[in-house]
């Protein structure tokens, strides 16, 4: 379980809400007890094991649909299909 991890922001799907080359710090604590849900930032792996930072935009479930904040220039669940919460490493709960 992750406790708290710096990640670096490198590209603008995020946008204008965390901009590039921000940091953030994520936390798996926060879904301990709790699933995600609808406008959490995460953090997570996609299938190739890629790490990507997306605001969740719907759930089913365990199923969750997530989006970058800049639709124009985001590889979001619209390309990579929904995220399993098994693939959730934290929730970002600090940006700089």
């Amino acid at each position: 379980m992750l406790l708290l991890k710096k990640f670096r922001i490198r590209g603008h799907s995020m946008e204008p809400f965390i901009k590039n080359n921000s940091i953030v710090f994520a936390s798996g604590i926060p879904y301990l007890f709790k699933n995600p849900k609808v406008n959490d930032i995460v953090v997570f792996k996609d299938k190739e094991g890629k790490t990507l930072i997306k605001r969740i935009t719907r759930n089913k479930k365990d199923r969750y649909f997530v989006a970058g904040d800049n639709k124009g220039d985001s590889l979001d669940s619209r390309q990579l299909g929904d995220i399993s919460k098994r693939q959730v490493i934290g929730k970002v709960i600090y940006k700089l």
